[in-house]
């Protein structure tokens, strides 16, 4: 869950992107950023911990980012430490990403099969899945052996679900209930 700071920050630092035309090149550092960050749990620390002084913390953002990334980045960056909310950068970026997808019409899908599909299969799904959000989708695969067949989509909060196991289950209820007849 994202905190409130890190939402005003996020929500401000996109709006002034969005006036600069800078959206993509802040969403491309914030990516770079956030792999680094998430690669290293040092650095993780680093931004968290207070006993780090603010004078170490600007060196050691200048050593790693300065040049490498664009200056509206390195500046947010520089302005986190000053006010001491460097403790928040990751959720900072994570939630100005998610506001960028939002944005451009782009929704996170979680696809569980039982088996790797095929490029063409993926690309079927996707198709599937676009029409029933209505905004393109962002696929991230996984395999579960337990579905048996079909598939399980996690699309923010709502789940669909066309596994072979699913459809057991609700077989298996209806013998329970009674509602199955074998005319």
């Amino acid at each position: 869950m994202i905190s409130k700071a890190a939402r005003r920050y996020s929500n401000a630092l996109y709006s002034l992107a969005a006036e600069s035309n800078k959206v993509d090149e802040l969403s491309g550092d914030f990516r770079q950023m956030l792999a680094l960050i998430d690669a290293n749990r040092e650095l993780e620390l680093f931004f968290h911990t207070p006993a780090v002084s603010k004078m170490k913390k600007r060196a050691v953002v200048n050593e790693m980012f300065k040049g490498k990334i664009g200056t509206l980045s390195y500046n947010f960056l520089e302005l986190l430490i000053s006010r001491s909310r460097e403790a928040l950068t990751h959720d900072i970026m994570t939630d100005f990403l998610n506001l960028k997808k939002e944005k451009d019409g782009i929704v996170d899908v979680n696809v569980k099969t039982a088996v790797e599909l095929t490029d063409r299969e993926k690309s079927a799904l996707e198709e599937k899945i676009n029409a029933y959000t209505g905004k393109k989708s962002e696929l991230k695969f996984g395999i579960d052996k337990d579905i048996i067949g079909g598939f399980v989509a996690g699309i923010g909060d709502t789940v669909l679900d066309a596994s072979i196991k699913r459809q057991l289950e609700m077989l298996k209820e209806k013998f329970r209930s009674g509602e199955f007849s074998s005319n």
